[in-house]
């Protein structure tokens, strides 16, 4: 069983990897181990608080966990959502095709720890994109068909859940908040993935089966 680390954002992003990718994964030899960035580390606060300020802060998180010598790999879960602008890459990074974006964007930060144990992730354009290939399981639960319309609606204009942009109100969790006030992105966002199950999801986003295409093959 390989070890893999996987520095996240926050709570969502850890509830998706112990429920919904662990319990796929490990029959492959792959056992995941979420681990939330800790980048606001002031006198008083908790150091558990998950989020992404700037590179520079979350670069360290990286490098502190490939000094564990009993860790086989070192991955990410960030959105490209919010992502700091001085991360490697984002300055010389390409216009138009998003996937050759966010492939240029890991590349650039692949080079920049330069570590063969080290394999990052960035989720286009943000995790909540992997609720809304679930709209049917989230419309379900909180009892709103409509709901489901609305938003396959909106990820069939922009070509595909992860295709959805990034802009300040069109990102992913921006439409869905919009379409369901009451949504509670710690809960509802797992839940709905979790309903919709990982073989669906990676159908929907090619990206994200990229990714976990990679980690399955670390393990062979």
């Amino acid at each position: 069983m390989r070890q893999i680390h996987v520095l996240v954002e926050g709570a969502t992003e850890t509830q998706v990897v112990l429920r919904t990718l662990q319990p796929e994964l490990a029959p492959k030899g792959v056992w995941l181990t979420p681990v939330s960035v800790k980048t606001r580390r002031a006198v008083g606060q908790p150091h558990d608080r998950g989020g992404v300020s700037k590179w520079s802060r979350i670069e360290p998180e990286i490098q502190r966990l490939l000094r564990n010598s009993g860790v086989d790999l070192v991955t990410t879960m960030l959105d490209f959502y919010g992502l700091p602008t001085d991360t490697p890459g984002w300055r010389d990074m390409p216009t138009g095709d998003a996937y050759a974006r966010v492939q240029h964007l890991e590349s650039a930060i692949s080079k920049s720890i330069d570590d063969p144990r080290f394999l990052p992730f960035i989720a286009l354009h943000e995790t909540e994109a992997w609720v809304l290939a679930a709209a049917h399981q989230l419309a379900y639960m909180v009892e709103l068909p409509r709901l489901a319309d609305s938003l396959e609606s909106q990820v069939t204009d922009s070509g595909g859940a992860e295709l959805v942009n990034d802009g300040p109100d069109t990102a992913p969790s921006k439409r869905i908040k919009r379409a369901y006030p009451g949504y509670q992105k710690v809960v509802d966002g797992p839940d709905a993935i979790d309903l919709l199950g990982l073989p669906a999801l990676r159908e929907a986003c090619p990206h994200l089966d990229a990714w976990l295409r990679a980690l399955e093959g670390e393990a062979r």
